[in-house]
């Protein structure tokens, strides 16, 4: 009895981290998918992705690096600034947010590392960094975050195709709800993505920013 007892329970557990570990689509739109997975502290990790025509992963990285148009498709960002380059695929970024009142504003320091995964993927990893920035009163820092851009080159019937997947977990801290942090984060990484593929068609981007290249990532360790 005992044994059919923890067989049964280690079943629900088994079924439990399941369903935690398996995205569940939120929204497909225009060409893109939104999909997230509820971590144990109620918090949404959050992966979109989308196809865009005739683009390249150096197109995308040149539009990055033009930080001055961030907040025209990045969602909720109002500034990103790049604050050192520790080589040329590596950089620490400050990027602050705008919060739905009544809530306070937030910003982040990120360290951010672009390796070639295989000949045809190349990856953008994200995470917050601390120490590197005085905080400003009234803004909530985000600390904990880690999110990757995953760029997959292909092609379709002679057509060039780059697939850009998007994934982020991020504790907004401070007091806001996590319904409601989930709820902004699915709606801005659906926004976010459409802008992007506006953007990288038409080309409306600065293409005289230092644009990070493939490289090591060997200031991982020192965060």
């Amino acid at each position: 009895m005992v044994r059919r007892v923890l067989l049964l329970m280690l079943l629900f557990s088994a079924d439990a981290i399941s369903d935690v570990q398996h995205w569940q689509l939120w929204k497909q739109r225009d060409g893109a998918s939104v999909y997230y997975k509820k971590h144990d502290n109620g918090i949404f990790e959050v992966q979109a992705e989308i196809t865009v025509e005739g683009v390249t992963a150096n197109d995308f990285m040149t539009l990055l690096s033009d930080t001055d148009s961030a907040p025209l498709w990045i969602d909720n960002v109002t500034h990103v600034k790049v604050l050192e380059r520790l080589s040329p695929s590596e950089t620490i970024v400050h990027t602050e947010f705008d919060s739905p009142w009544p809530l306070a504003d937030r910003d982040m320091v990120s360290y951010s590392c672009y390796q070639q995964l295989d000949d045809t993927q190349t990856k953008l990893t994200i995470a917050a960094k601390t120490g590197e920035l005085a905080k400003r009163q009234a803004v909530i820092r985000i600390t904990d975050l880690k999110a990757h851009w995953l760029l997959t080159q292909h092609s379709s019937e002679g057509q060039s195709l780059l697939t850009i997947t998007y994934e982020i977990y991020a504790n907004p801290g401070g007091a806001i709800p996590y319904w409601l942090s989930n709820k902004v984060g699915l709606k801005s990484a659906m926004h976010t993505l459409l802008a992007l593929k506006l953007r990288l068609i038409n080309k409306t981007y600065q293409t005289d920013q230092q644009v990070s290249q493939v490289g090591n990532c060997s200031h991982t360790n020192k965060q």
